[in-house]
């Protein structure tokens, strides 16, 4: 018997803005793993393929080498489909995998469906025209229906964060448990670990950590991969895991921190995620936020994660507002995006792709995709100047690109990519421009 692992957007797509429009949103990060990745380590599934929007196809495949829009034959036995944002919770079901042969669970654009090869011969052909016809509204068909499974679902970036401490907790277990044999794992005893509460601090190869660093594991464990370097005064609350290569440069970390490969983080940070590659290496807070990949914080930038009010937290989405329902949020700041020393992002601000903000004081609510935004006006940016600092970046990052197995500079895919996003979003940039009254002379 072989195991399949599928993983589609379906109607997910669009949910989880500003970030995803340059990835899928099962590659999302949502504790120590992204989305996709988790079910992979937990299914461990002997092949895997994706339904994703079309323009990513090119520059997922060539970072995750994984299968594109090709759905398993008929023949295939013990398939797993994930759509949008479901993420598996603590429970002793995932032990073992002892579930039922058949089932399905859904939650709003979220569903997890477990096909026998019975099943999946019963409804392929309804998979695939779904598939095809990109019903993003409708969930896929499935056998059975099970609503008390230990899983959760997701609506927008920040149910990543509430659930955030929660989930690196489930993360941490199947981290130890799943490395593979003969990889060191150090465990810290006590009392350098913690007296109560979880209690455990690992490390994978290669860790490094400054004697004046104190990691407290008492609310939560601590996972910090391989090559991480914990540098002076560094105080680490969990739970918390610092991804492969990542440098914390000395600051305060808690309430949950999720920190991909090839970050360098400093000042506070409280109950945030970082995609990979972010650069924040100086004083500043960031809180109940997301960056992602390629960020770069200028010194002093803070946001903030609480209204005056202590009301709710409303962010922007297509061109409305969304009532998240959180009283602490933070900010969303999309790939490739830089900020000057003394920016401020007010609560539940969103930043788009390839923006520069500069000049320092308080930024607009919403950030339009390549914006060049100043004090109190903002223009286009350049792509080809934005594409430029784009590959300097990431050839800054080519040991640890290397490492994982990822393309070391940026690739034509990616390129596209990213022209592809500036094409899609010209008209709400275009229309931001014009409200905040840059003139055409200022944009040259």
């Amino acid at each position: 018997m072989s195991r399949w692992l599928i993983l589609a957007e379906g109607g997910s797509a669009g949910l989880f803005d500003p970030l995803d429009l340059v990835r899928p949103t099962f590659m999302l990060r949502s504790g120590i793993w992204t989305v996709g990745e988790r079910w992979r380590r937990l299914l461990q599934p002997d092949h895997v393929v994706v339904s994703q929007r079309s323009r990513l196809s090119e520059a997922v495949t060539e970072e995750t080498g994984w299968t594109d829009n090709v759905l398993p034959p008929e023949d295939a036995d013990d398939l797993w489909l994930v759509v949008g944002v479901a993420v598996p919770m603590a429970g002793s079901a995932w032990d073992t995998l002892s579930l039922p042969s058949d089932f399905r669970w859904m939650d709003g654009h979220a569903a997890v469906i477990r096909f026998s090869a019975s099943s999946w011969r019963t409804h392929r052909d309804a998979v695939i025209d779904w598939n095809q016809e990109g019903r993003g509204d409708e969930l896929p068909p499935g056998p059975g229906h099970d609503e008390h499974l230990p899983i959760r679902g997701a609506t927008g970036l920040w149910d990543l964060i509430t659930h955030l401490e929660e989930q690196l907790r489930f993360d941490a277990a199947l981290w130890l448990r799943l490395r593979p044999d003969g990889e060191s794992v150090t465990e810290v005893p006590r009392p350098y670990g913690a007296e109560s509460g979880d209690g455990m601090i690992c490390y994978g190869r290669n860790v490094e950590v400054h004697p004046t660093a104190v990691l407290d594991a008492s609310a939560g464990p601590i996972i910090c991969d391989d090559g991480v370097r914990i540098e002076p005064y560094t105080d680490l609350r969990g739970p918390a895991y610092i991804g492969v290569h990542s440098t914390l440069l000395g600051g305060k970390f808690e309430g949950g921190t999720a920190i991909g490969p090839g970050c360098r983080i400093a000042g506070e940070w409280e109950a945030s995620i970082a995609q990979g590659f972010a650069n924040k290496a100086h004083a500043g807070f960031f809180g109940h936020g997301f960056l992602g990949e390629w960020v770069n914080l200028g010194a002093m930038t803070t946001n903030s994660d609480l209204k005056n009010t202590y009301g709710t937290v409303r962010v922007v989405r297509n061109g409305g507002t969304v009532d998240t329902g959180c009283v602490k949020l933070g900010s969303f700041i999309a790939d490739h995006s830089k900020t000057g020393i003394g920016t401020l992002l007010p609560t539940g601000a969103t930043v788009g792709v390839g923006v520069n903000v500069f000049g320092g004081g308080m930024c607009p609510m919403a950030i339009p995709h390549f914006i060049w935004q100043g004090p109190d006006k903002a223009s286009e940016h350049e792509l080809g100047k934005m594409l430029q600092t784009a590959a300097t970046v990431v050839a800054r990052r080519k040991d640890v690109l290397a490492h994982l197995g990822r393309p070391e500079t940026l690739t034509a895919a990616q390129e596209r990519l990213l022209r592809n996003v500036f094409e899609l979003t010209a008209g709400r940039r275009q229309g931001y421009c014009a409200e905040h009254g840059a003139t055409e002379m200022e944009r040259r």
